[in-house]
């Protein structure tokens, strides 16, 4: 498997969306990659590119703002980036599953883009939490088959 390399922006041109927000701190960190997709893009592409991708960037400003990307990015194992929204600081934890930003901060976008491309390693580990976390607590299969294979193995030592 080739290494993940970049950022991977999904949404819209919506101020709401905050690709502005996006657009101004490439400017200010002109070194950090991000491909746009836009909506039109299929589910199945858009799961290949968050295969290639080292991180997903939501700079959304919105309390609006759908997480369904974050949930998908976390499935693929890729960190995120993201605006400190509480919609998104509930499901990214500093350090662990991601980063965060304040809302509207072109600046520290930048910066946390410089930082994820400097520390390529700590995003991957990054990622492999964020694919643990979504198994806790979006997995139901995952969890009941843990639960029920536990209580099987109790089961059996405890006739």
């Amino acid at each position: 498997m080739s290494a993940r390399r970049g950022g991977l922006y999904v949404g819209g041109f919506a101020p709401e969306e905050g690709i502005d927000v996006l657009l101004q701190a490439l400017e200010l960190y002109p070194g950090a990659r991000v491909e746009i997709v836009t909506a039109g893009v299929t589910a199945a592409d858009l799961r290949r590119r968050m295969q290639r991708c080292a991180y997903l960037v939501v700079p959304g400003l919105s309390y609006d703002t759908e997480p369904h990307a974050i949930v998908m990015a976390f499935a693929e194992a890729v960190p995120v980036i993201a605006s400190r929204l509480p919609v998104f600081a509930e499901l990214v934890e500093p350090g662990r599953n991601g980063l965060l930003f304040d809302p509207g901060s072109a600046g520290e976008l930048a910066r946390r883009l410089a930082w994820a491309e400097v520390f390529p390693e700590k995003m991957r580990q990054m990622g492999e939490c964020a694919q643990a976390d979504y198994r806790a607590r979006f997995v139901a299969d995952w969890n009941w088959r843990r639960l029920y294979g536990e209580r099987r193995r109790q089961a059996r030592l405890n006739p």
